[in-house]
């Protein structure tokens, strides 16, 4: 595992964070989105290739859902961020098998980190209902901020559990010595872009999104071994 500093530190703090609130639509500036998110990763970390490879995976992995009135869609955001954390960090290894191992296990984690995201909704919408039944008149500003703070404290602990739990359980499954395909392969690198527009393509099926997940994995996995 690469080095951390105490700067790189004190930027996820706050940078997770940020990015929470943006996709509660504190800030709705589309900071969140996963291939937006792994590069300042990139940036930050000086490694910009490694992490929008695997942050646009899950770019159009988050295109396979359409936002449609309340509807939540799965937190794409948290697996662009604790992806490409955890490959800039070297804490997947630049092969195959490691990189699927990583996307596997963060796609479980974007299902409870989405309930989390559902819950703090729920809070939100608790205190607006209590306010209006108090009949607590200007205090809307006070609902706001309180909102703000709570995505941003969503992010910081949420996010980064999440990349704790990516780190313990690919520090164990490193101790399997697999090397298939190195992830600088020009050829892989075009792989991933033509997964992307297929991800792209995928949203627009009318089958249950998981049927659109299985077929979406199972065309990576055949594009793999070809």
């Amino acid at each position: 595992m690469e080095e951390i500093t105490l700067s790189q530190i004190i930027f996820l703090f706050f940078f997770s964070g940020f990015i929470s609130i943006d996709r509660l639509a504190g800030l709705n500036i589309m900071l969140s989105r996963p291939i937006v998110v792994s590069g300042i990763i990139g940036i930050v970390f000086s490694d910009i290739y490694a992490a929008l490879m695997i942050g646009l995976i899950f770019e159009f992995i988050g295109m396979l859902e359409v936002p449609v009135g309340t509807t939540i869609t799965h937190d794409d955001t948290f697996g662009g961020y604790a992806s490409s954390l955890a490959m800039v960090l070297g804490i997947v290894s630049p092969d195959a098998i490691n990189i699927l191992a990583a996307i596997l296990i963060t796609s479980l984690l974007m299902y409870p980190v989405t309930y989390s995201d559902k819950a703090f909704r729920n809070i939100n919408r608790y205190l607006v209902n209590k306010s209006i039944i108090k009949n607590t008149y200007n205090n809307e500003n006070k609902l706001i901020g309180l909102g703000v703070v709570l995505a941003f404290l969503r992010g910081v602990i949420i996010y980064n559990i999440g990349f704790f739990i990516i780190f313990l359980f690919m520090k164990y499954f490193k101790l399997i010595k697999l090397d298939i395909t190195n992830l600088y392969d020009p050829v892989l690198a075009l792989t991933l872009i033509a997964t992307f527009m297929g991800g792209y393509l995928l949203r627009f099926l009318t089958i249950n999104r998981l049927h659109k997940i299985i077929l979406l994995g199972l065309g990576l996995l055949i594009g793999w071994f070809i």
